[in-house]
């Protein structure tokens, strides 16, 4: 009643809602429905402050006194002081607790829980202690996730910065914040020194990275062997081109920009960056180690200035500690419980009974099925795919006769002004801005959008309903600012109108549809059930339950429940794949089994939504999809797909049906190139590819003589070549092993590299253009009296000859590779 508008009665009891909504109540005025908006700079209405009186508890308390003896029983208790109850876990007790909504709950069977009331703890006798007790972390000692300006040496100022956080610059002074080690840290030689290691970034709200490369104006550092040091030659040094430098540019003023204006911090300029995997969580290595994992999250900017970088932290994240693997014994203890990972039980419970003599194996004993498991979800999913085919909206359009835009208008949200009301009179099938789809109706493909069978019913339904009104859109497929009287030109009937289409639109439930992620894969209603009755006839045939004693059981045969989320991430999923939930904590009970029925992938992680073989407690009904207390939507390392088995620790039979990976053979680094063979032709006409393409093939088509072998190195000068336009291959790093034709990657002047008679032109520049200076072999010499090849005149313009190309030699963009003999 205090704090509540008069819109929002139906909260409290029904006795106090005249004193609301009566315009005789003695309190009416606590309740305007007009009242004064301060915009205070703001553009939204809703981050205006309303400017309505404080409530006056002397008149509110009197004047619901006169309707309190109207509660009933019920509200009487609601609104008064209960007793503080507390729950207690006792392993010894076992018992049914009866359901406190029958029909609704289930009973609670082996219920461990013990009632006590609890008694409030009182200060008498205690005295406040006012301030921060000691040892708290303060600063840059601060624990992992509170963010601290200390954690990089820094000044403030009062000042006018001009900060812009809501789209203006801010006209008052602002405090900036000054970093004052930019300029030693900014430099490429200390930047190089992270390679490969981890340090903190996002500052202040520091979160751990691995640093992959650093770069400059000028170069890009990564590692040749991330397994050894960052020093000497293990470092290696790729320069830029000239779109690399603008890139760098680009990223440089804009990091240094969106410091400056919108978080108020100097940092300096930008001289190097890093680029960096964040940290996505922990993994657990077959040996049982712990080790971070760091991953590229999409969407999520790779790019850190270098001065903002912090090396070290005093506290780190207790939560993502690389730890040591424990002894077999010591993790997996007898009674530990468990699930195999083994091919013959994948996915079962089972308990740790011993260990072998060793202490490197387990004994365990393995809940099996007497009857094996049938596969039945993705045949239903298939079947489901074929009866309800989708069909493009352009065959949609031919199927309903509608133009493009008034299926557009249709099947989203089309408004119009009615009595000064706006009402969407669309079916509301998809959701463009918002990236949305309704399951069962719509979804979006390369193509653009289309639409299932019970869509397009829903469609011919509405143009019979209401056929001058879809006639009017459709006279007017551009039209927008639509009025009611634009269909019916009395403004009555217009107005019935509108109430009886907004009525058939409200009975087909069309704003009720479920809407899902673009990129979501979710079966809908009609499909789910089938595949509950599917679980419910497998369940009833699956038999008894029995156990099964193994020995010598492994490390990596065994997930806990705890390490699940780090042995399990990364796991593919489909539709009807069947999987088991592996966590101990969740809504889910352990172990139970379940079908994936909807995939919907987020930035940093899949959900899954999974219809379970039972009921239970924290189940939901998948937004009426499903039986209730059935289905739930569980983050994808939460389960162990059983379908396709990727977590399998591979017996000897097992790795015998695994497919031998064949090793790539390795590319030579930093070895000398080979000297070239003799030129054909000119030497222009030889380095730039004359009569060849980018596969050494005559244009003209005609069968040529083949490539010869012991091709000039790749290099990355300045490379004439004929019509080859601007070229802009990344200088290599390798060198190739087939030594193929020399790549340049400098500008190439435009031109035919050929005559239309077949015969190679002169050349009479300067034989070292192009060159690269460092090569000591190389002697000038002209190659003006150079012999025309053999059949040179052979099959001009593509004529019977052997090499019956044209001879235009287009060199390609930045490719123009060349054939020259061994």
């Amino acid at each position: 009643m205090g704090v509540l508008p008069d819109r929002s009665k139906s909260i409290v009891p029904t006795v106090y809602h005249d004193l609301m909504t009566n315009p005789k109540s003695p309190i009416i005025d606590f309740y305007p429905r007009d009242f004064e908006l301060d915009m205070n700079g703001k553009k939204q209405e809703w981050e205006a402050v309303v400017k309505i009186p404080f409530i006056d508890e002397t008149r509110l308390l009197p004047a619901m006194a006169t309707k309190d003896p109207f509660l009933t029983e019920d509200e009487k208790i609601r609104n008064s002081f209960g007793t503080t109850m507390k729950f207690v876990y006792d392993k010894n007790t076992d018992f049914t607790y009866p359901s406190s909504l029958p029909g609704v709950f289930p009973d609670l069977d082996h219920c461990k829980c013990i009632e006590n009331i609890f008694e409030l703890p009182t200060m008498d006798g205690l005295d406040v202690y006012v301030g921060l007790i000691e040892g708290v972390k303060l600063g840059a000692s601060a624990l992992a996730g509170f963010p601290s300006l200390h954690t990089l040496p820094h000044a403030g100022q009062l000042g006018f910065h001009g900060v812009s956080i809501f789209q203006s610059e801010s006209r008052n002074e602002s405090m900036v914040v000054t970093l004052l080690e930019g300029e030693e840290k900014n430099t490429a030689t200390t930047a190089r020194n992270y390679l490969d290691k981890a340090v903190h970034v996002n500052y202040p709200f520091l979160q751990e990275v691995k640093v992959i490369s650093v770069t400059d104006e000028m170069f890009t550092y990564t590692l040749v062997d991330s397994s050894q040091p960052a020093t000497g030659a293990n470092v290696q040094q790729i320069p830029h081109q000239p779109h690399n430098m603008s890139d760098f540019k680009r990223k440089a003023n804009r990091i240094e920009s969106t410091y400056s204006k919108r978080l108020g911090m100097i940092i300096g300029s930008v001289e190097s960056l890093i680029q960096v995997e964040p940290l996505v969580g922990l993994r657990k290595t077959e040996s049982g180690a712990t080790i971070k994992q760091y991953a590229p999250i999409p969407g999520v900017e790779p790019d850190y200035a270098t001065q903002t970088v912090v090396v070290e932290v005093i506290s780190e994240d207790q939560r993502f500690l690389e730890k040591e693997a424990l002894p077999m014994s010591e993790e997996f203890a007898i009674g530990t419980k468990a699930f195999f990972l083994g091919d013959m039980a994948y996915g079962r419970p089972l308990e740790v009974t011993g260990h072998s003599a060793d202490g490197e194996k387990a004994e365990v004993w393995v809940s099996t099925l007497t009857v094996r498991e049938q596969e039945f979800g993705h045949n239903i999913a298939q079947q489901s795919e074929g009866r309800d085919p989708y069909y493009p909206s352009y065959q949609v359009t031919k199927m309903l006769h509608l133009h493009p835009l008034v299926l557009s208008k249709l099947t989203s949200a089309f408004n119009v002004n009615s009595s000064g009301l706006r009402l969407n009179l669309g079916l509301n099938l998809k959701f463009e801005a918002k990236k949305l789809k309704v399951l069962g109706y719509s979804r979006k493909g390369n193509s653009g959008w289309e639409y299932s069978r019970k869509a397009i019913d829903l469609l011919a339904a509405y143009m019979t309903k209401f056929p001058e009104f879809i006639a009017t859109i459709a006279a007017n497929p551009q039209g927008d600012g639509w009025e009611d009287t634009t269909f019916y030109s009395d403004p009555q009937v217009a107005k019935q109108k509108m109430k009886e289409i907004g009525a058939w639109l409200k009975s087909n439930e069309t704003k009720g549809f479920d809407r899902v992620p673009l990129e979501a894969e979710q079966l809908d209603e009609t499909t789910v059930k089938l595949i509950e009755a599917a679980a419910d006839k497998n369940n009833n045939a699956a038999g008894q339950i029995t156990g099964k004693k193994i020995n010598n059981i492994p490390r990596s045969a065994l997930l806990k429940p705890q390490d699940a989320e780090q042995r399990t991430a990364g796991q593919r999923f489909t539709i009807g794949d069947r999987v088991v939930y592996v966590l101990d904590s969740g809504k889910v009970p352990i172990a139970m089994r379940g079908t994936v029925v909807g995939l919907t992938r987020t930035p940093r992680a899949m959900l899954l939504d999974v219809v379970f073989d039972f009921t239970f407690m924290g189940g939901t009904t998948l937004n009426e999809r499903c039986s209730p207390f059935r289905g739930s939507t569980v983050p994808s390392d939460a389960v162990l797909n059983l379908s396709e088995r990727q977590v399998l620790s591979l017996s000897a039979a097992a790795a015998a049906r695994q497919p031998v990976q064949q090793s790539l053979p390795l590319r030579g680094a930093g070895e000398p190139a080979a000297a070239p063979g003799p030129l054909r032709g000119s030497f222009r006409g030889a380095v730039a590819g004359v009569g060849m393409n980018g596969h050494h093939v005559p244009r003209g088509g005609g069968s040529g003589p083949p490539p010869m072998n012991g091709n000039a190195p790749r290099g990355n000068g300045f490379v004439p070549r004929g019509r080859g336009g601007l070229g802009s291959a990344t200088a290599p790093q390798q060198q190739p092993l087939n030594n193929s034709a020399p790549r340049g990657n400098g500008f190439a002047p435009r031109g035919r590299g050929g005559n239309r008679g077949g015969y190679t032109m002169v050349d009479n520049s300067d034989p070292t253009e192009g060159v690269v200076r460092n090569n000591t072999a190389f002697k000038p010499q002209s190659y003006n009296n150079a012999p025309p090849p053999a059949g040179l005149g052979e099959g001009v313009r593509g004529g019977g000859g052997a090499a019956r190309g044209r001879g235009r030699g287009r060199g390609g963009r930045g490719r123009g590779e060349a054939t020259v003999e061994g």
